[in-house]
């Protein structure tokens, strides 16, 4: 068991255990209708015609995005995916990993608990296929007197 010491302790690291396999260079579909910043951290899908990755936002779906499988390492601002593809964006996805649940951002009033229909299965559960696993954190100072 290893301990982490910080002197910051509202920050907690997005990744709490492994080591994340990154694809470093993926493209993001372009979304002309986008009106906000895709935030770092975001739970993302991949298009199987195309091989681009958008965020994760219908579990019904049947080209692909309905799966999530990664999440995306940097923000994104909506004028950047109105005006077209975004090339060279990491992608975490997956190798043993656990992530701070509090952190990632999952669009469109969707959850972990959110049953994706080609598979029957959550969207925690999909993560877990790809090897991401969330928990949740707390600091030790809320224990402390």
């Amino acid at each position: 068991m290893g301990v982490q010491t910080r002197t910051d302790y509202e920050n907690f690291p997005f990744v709490l255990s492994g080591e994340p396999l990154v694809k470093p260079a993926e493209i993001l579909l372009q979304d002309a209708g986008r009106s906000a910043a895709l935030v770092k951290h975001t739970l993302m899908s991949k298009v199987s015609a195309s091989g681009k990755w958008v965020p994760f936002t219908d579990e019904t779906a049947t080209d692909g995005s309905e799966i999530p499988a990664g999440i995306v390492k940097a923000e994104i601002s909506a004028a950047e995916l109105v005006a077209g593809d975004v090339d060279d964006i990491p992608i975490i996805v997956g190798s043993d990993i656990t992530v701070d649940v509090n952190q990632l951002v999952i669009e469109n009033s969707k959850t972990l608990a959110t049953v994706i229909s080609s598979s029957g299965l959550t969207v925690g559960d999909e993560l877990e296929r790809h090897g991401i696993f969330v928990e949740a954190t707390r600091a030790i100072d809320e224990y402390e007197n």
